[in-house]
């Protein structure tokens, strides 16, 4: 069972409140329990915190005693900008994109940036397990709400398009809240296509459904028979209807006529709302088209906003190779190009915003 798993140095940061500085022992081990999120890991909470403690960039340390346990993060403006940068995007980032935005913005060097952002010791964020990208710890996981809808609405795709769409606006996820379908073996991205895959669980509830259902058809095979007597009188019942009809006196043409006008009529008015609702399931269709096709495009946007950052994170290092071996020329080439670079990307920035807007 493959599930978006959080690192074991991301585990204990998950432990810390906000505004807690140091825990003891017992309190993180307690909390680590409490939690759930060691589960699947083989070990308890203080073996757990032992092994982060023994990591070189551990996020953790031993106080001024073996019962206490606090953080090494010491604030700095480069992981509050770090921060700001990755909650405005709200869009999990790599240590390379967050650099070369600090990098443009600071006017630290590319090996200052990297020396000293060392993200593994701010609280604030956290990774997961085969995901190179870091995370705020403030965002949530709507992987289990996802599946869980999709399962109850009997939905085994989505296009890959409109997935963005589909999490806000059909299954309701918050607007703060990631989605990782490809740390998760309930989904399978395939092209343009995401597939949502039944697991073992959901194979017993549907078990217990069937069990439940034949149940229900035992209980009605037996429930008593009819009474004869009720029967006959029933079929008594029926027979004098019958009679009645044919005893009753025919329509004249007038009527039959009038009858005949009415079905048309009739007729005519379930036409009319059938074309209506036809009209109005178009006009839907097509508002839910235009709202995909512009969440498409911001997603684009979004896409080449990233590959502008990691080509100039790219650049940065090419600069430092070029200066090595004193190829001023080059240097000229990558400036030029790293400013037109910017440019581009400031004219994305400003369309994202546009379409956010409306």
């Amino acid at each position: 069972m493959k599930r978006p798993t959080y690192t074991l140095s991301s585990i204990i940061k998950k432990v810390f409140r906000s505004g807690e500085r140091s825990l003891p022992r017992e309190e993180i081990c307690s909390r680590l329990e409490a939690s759930g999120l060691i589960t699947g890991f083989g070990m308890d909470g203080s073996a757990l915190l032992a092994k982060v403690l023994r990591m070189d960039q551990s996020p953790v340390r031993v106080g001024r005693s073996e019962a206490i346990i606090e953080l090494t993060y010491q604030p700095h403006q480069l992981f509050d900008m770090a921060y700001r940068f990755v909650r405005d995007t709200h869009t999990p980032k790599t240590l390379e994109q967050i650099a070369a935005e600090l990098r443009r913005q600071t006017q630290f060097g590319w090996n200052q940036i990297m020396r000293m952002l060392q993200l593994e010791r701010d609280p604030r964020f956290v990774q997961y397990q085969g995901d190179a990208r870091w995370f705020l710890a403030e965002w949530t996981l709507a992987n289990d709400q996802v599946y869980a809808f999709c399962r109850a609405n009997g939905i085994t795709q989505v296009a890959a398009r409109s997935v963005h769409h589909f999490l806000e606006q059909e299954a309701g996820v918050a607007v703060d809240a990631m989605f990782l379908p490809a740390l998760d073996d309930r989904f399978r991205l395939d092209g343009e296509t995401l597939y949502i895959i039944a697991r073992d669980g959901d194979e017993e509830e549907k078990h217990a459904g069937l069990e439940a259902a034949a149940a229900v058809e035992t209980a009605e095979e037996a429930e008593p028979e009819a009474d004869p007597a009720e029967a006959g009188q029933t079929a008594a019942d029926t027979i004098d209807a019958g009679l009645s009809g044919a005893s009753r006196p025919q329509p004249t043409d007038a009527q039959q006529g009038r009858e005949e006008q009415r079905e048309r009529n009739e007729t005519h008015h379930h036409h009319e709302v059938h074309e209506q609702l036809h009209f109005e399931e178009e006009l839907s269709m097509n508002t839910v088209q235009n709202q995909s096709v512009l969440e498409e495009v911001q997603q684009l946007l979004r896409q080449a906003l990233g590959r502008l950052e990691a080509r100039s994170a790219e650049m940065a290092q090419e600069v430092v190779a070029h200066f090595q071996q004193s190829n001023m020329q080059a240097i000229e080439v990558l400036m030029k190009e790293k400013h037109k670079n910017e440019q581009i990307a400031l004219g994305i920035q400003q369309v994202l915003a546009a379409t956010e807007q409306q």
